[in-house]
C-alpha cells in the first residue's frame, strides 16, 4: 500500500520555476565555457571546449522536453564540474571567473535538483 503523496502548493508554478532557473544558469555556464575559450592567451582551444560542454549539451535534448531524470543527471553532473570549480577558485592564480563558475554550478545544482523533484511531482499529479 502506497503512501498518500502531499500535496505540493503552487506545483506548476514552482516547477516553471524551477525550469527556468535551470535553463538560465545552465546557458550562463554554457555561455562562461564560451568566455574562456575565446580570451585564452594561447588562443582558441577547440578540444579543451569540446570536453568542458558536451557533457553538458548530452542532457540538453532532456532538457527541453523537461524529462525529470535529465534534470537529476543534470545535479550529478554538476557535482563534477563544481569540484573543479571550487579548485580553481582556492588556487592562488585564481580570478573573477573561476568564483562566478563556483555560483554557477550551485545555482545549477539546487535549481535542477527542485526542477527534477518538482517535475516529478506534477507527472504523478
Amino acid at each position: 500500500m502506497s503512501k498518500p503523496v502531499k500535496p505540493i502548493k503552487n506545483l506548476a508554478v514552482k516547477t516553471k520555476f524551477g525550469v527556468l532557473a535551470t535553463a538560465l544558469s545552465y546557458s550562463a555556464i554554457l555561455l562562461l565555457f564560451t568566455f574562456w575559450h575565446f580570451s585564452r592567451e594561447s588562443g582558441p582551444n577547440w578540444v579543451v571546449y569540446l570536453l568542458q560542454s558536451l557533457p553538458l549539451l548530452l542532457l540538453l535534448p532532456g532538457l527541453v522536453q523537461k524529462y525529470y531524470r535529465s534534470y537529476s543527471w543534470l545535479c550529478f553532473l554538476m557535482l563534477i564540474y563544481f569540484v573543479k570549480a571550487v579548485d580553481g577558485a582556492f588556487m592562488s592564480t585564481a580570478n573573477w571567473s573561476d568564483f562566478i563558475f563556483v555560483a554557477l554550478t550551485s545555482s545549477t545544482f539546487i535549481a535542477a535538483m527542485m526542477a527534477s523533484r518538482w517535475l516529478q511531482r506534477l507527472a504523478k499529479v
